[in-house]
């Protein structure tokens, strides 16, 4: 089953203090590399790059940004009907943050599950989430 990183994951790895939430999130990135099964939607790309800029500067998002391109994660790119089915999301589920309806709209296509500890996701039917 695919699973698609929603950016706080991504943000808990490239923020972890904690030695134990790094080896989680390095097992689970590992896992996803080697099963062929990681996602990345560009909308996360850019909430991660945006979060990292503001926390750490340029630099360092781009730093991020380049391990992220080289993570063997399958980057899904929004088109016109993944926009159309987050919209429709962001319609009935109206407090959901436009970027994480992307996210669960790519998780519906694929039939995949969300990796991230956002209860909002649970608000979805039929959406599937997964933490580390």
């Amino acid at each position: 089953m695919k699973e698609i990183l929603d950016s706080k994951f991504l943000l808990t790895h490239f923020g972890a203090k904690d030695e134990a939430v790094l080896s989680r999130t390095r097992t689970k990135l590992a896992a996803l590399r080697k099963e062929r099964r990681g996602v990345l939607p560009t909308i996360v790309i850019a909430e991660v790059v945006n979060a990292i800029c503001q926390e750490a500067g340029r630099a360092e998002a781009l730093a991020k940004l380049r391990a992220l391109e080289h993570a063997g994660l399958e980057v899904v790119q929004l088109d016109p009907e993944l926009a159309r089915e987050a919209g429709f999301l962001q319609c009935m589920h109206r407090d959901l943050p436009m970027a994480d309806c992307v996210i669960a709209a790519t998780a519906l296509r694929l039939r995949g599950r969300v990796v991230s500890d956002d209860s909002h996701f649970s608000k979805i039917r039929g959406l599937r989430t997964t933490w580390i």
